[in-house]
């Protein structure tokens, strides 16, 4: 009988040990952006590992898509002077922030500081999109929210957690 409840234990261990590992595996391999406004309902979900990026409602938004979520693909064109995505999201931002103006990769952003904190607003024009792409960069935290994008129209959506695109050294 010892036996039998020392390997039960043992078992229930092993799998609370297992489901951290799991659940933060898929917190590295991408960010959701959950929307604000008139699109509180919906997030963005973007897939590092696989290059895609789609519309989710926020109640079940996941890294990993179910099969039933249609995604499209961004191109990562990042190099050592900028980050870089472009598609569905055009953001571009250079790793020597802060600037004020910049282009790259025919985007031409410009920056303005927000008050109280590392915290730039950028707002951007691409040929590929209408709108103007904008968002919200944090120098220690990452891209922190869009509040315009080729995947999202003219809504606002925010991180969900504290880390997002482009964060130093919490690069998936």
């Amino acid at each position: 009988m010892r036996r039998v409840v020392t390997l039960l234990a043992l078992g229930v261990a092993l799998i609370f040990r297992l489901v951290p590992a799991a659940h933060s595996s898929e917190q590295v391999a991408g960010y959701i952006y959950d929307g604000t406004g008139r699109s509180n309902n919906l997030s963005i979900v973007i897939n590092v590992t696989t290059h895609g990026v789609a519309i989710q409602g926020t109640p079940d938004a996941r890294i990993n898509n179910p099969d039933d979520v249609i995604t499209n693909n961004y191109e990562d064109c990042g190099n050592e002077d900028f980050y870089c995505l472009t598609g569905m999201l055009e953001i571009v931002i250079p790793k020597a922030m802060p600037m004020k103006q910049w282009k790259y990769h025919d985007v031409s952003c410009q920056s303005v500081a927000q008050s109280g904190g590392d915290a730039y607003r950028i707002t951007c024009r691409s040929p590929k999109y209408r709108g103007r792409p904008t968002y919200t960069y944090s120098l220690t935290r990452g891209v922190l929210s869009i509040e315009s994008s080729p995947v999202a129209g003219d809504y606002r959506y925010d991180l969900r957690g504290k880390y997002g695109l482009f964060s130093p050294g919490v690069q998936p």
